[in-house]
């Protein structure tokens, strides 16, 4: 992309901390903010501004929908937070609303921009928003299982006291609670994690299970989670402004099941060009399925508000 603008709909933790780190990382020329909260918004702005680095090229001001609307990338960050004890589908209802709203005021959208939602429950609003959008389906996407997976290779890379960046997993499916790891593809520096003794069954287990909980305890003690995906999304608009065909698991519509949940894709500033085959277990085919069938159940049940 030559002129790199960027349009951030939401200006709660997860927006405002988004910009943070596309602004420290100058991945982008231009970033606006978007609230209808407009004093809140003006003071993420204020304050934002002051972190631009000395030599940093990207510039930061407050907008509006139709500024949004001709953004290169939205990124869709508005909603209802996930409180204690709550899935996130318990945040369908509220969240659906306000996407479709944010929808209604940004059309008619850039046919060439990229769309990403951070919105959750993820998987559910991104199938809903591919729907409404108006664009091609690989230009619209959910951040998905992405930061799940950056918490899979850290834990891997803590456990084995190698560097994160020799570990190659993935977290898939859904988002949330029926996410499994893909551990029969995995790698360390090329060798599979079922060459390392040192990492049982148990263990293979426990660390699945301590990615999939994690969000429940950072919200917990501080009630939201903001850093970890605003990095995500930031190192995402880079992949798609340089065009870096990064392979990253994300939320995308899956034919075969009729839903969008999370399989790794080639990302790039078409948006996802490529699924990519991955091999699975029988068993990890049978955690895919179902982790589809689970959300296949739940659009079902709320089909008014989907089809």
């Amino acid at each position: 992309m030559k002129h790199s603008k960027i349009g951030i709909i939401g200006a709660g933790f997860v927006g405002s901390t988004t910009a943070y780190a596309l602004l420290l990382q100058n991945i982008a020329a231009e970033i606006i903010l978007i609230d209808i909260n407009e004093i809140r918004c003006r003071g993420e702005i204020l304050d934002l501004s002051d972190a631009i680095p000395s030599d940093g090229a990207s510039q930061i001001r407050a907008g509006n929908a139709q500024d949004a609307a001709q953004a290169d990338i939205i990124i869709i960050a508005a909603g209802k937070p996930q409180k204690i004890n709550e899935s996130r589908t318990e945040l369908l209802n509220a969240n659906i609303q306000i996407v479709e709203s944010v929808f209604a005021e940004i059309k008619p959208i850039n046919p060439q921009a990229i769309v990403i939602i951070i919105t959750n429950p993820v998987d559910l609003i991104t199938y809903h928003a591919q729907k409404i959008s108006g664009l091609p389906r690989n230009q619209i996407f959910g951040s998905g299982t992405f930061l799940d997976t950056q918490r899979l290779c850290t834990i891997v890379a803590h456990k084995l006291h190698v560097s994160e960046k020799s570990v190659d997993a993935y977290i898939l499916g859904e988002h949330g609670d029926s996410q499994f790891a893909a551990w029969s593809s995995a790698k360390i520096g090329g060798i599979p994690v079922a060459d390392f003794s040192e990492l049982t069954a148990q263990d293979l287990e426990a660390m699945a299970t301590e990615v999939r909980d994690k969000a429940y305890e950072i919200i917990s003690c501080k009630g939201a989670t903001y850093y970890g995906i605003a990095t995500c999304v930031a190192q995402m608009c880079k992949a798609i402004i340089f065009d870096q065909k990064l392979v990253l698991p994300l939320s995308t519509y899956n034919e075969q099941f009729n839903v969008c949940l999370s399989m790794p894709v080639v990302l790039g500033e078409n948006g996802i060009e490529k699924i990519l085959p991955i091999p699975l277990s029988d068993n990890e085919q049978k955690k895919f399925a179902e982790s589809a069938k689970q959300l296949r159940q739940f659009l079902n049940a709320n089909i008014i508000n989907f089809e």
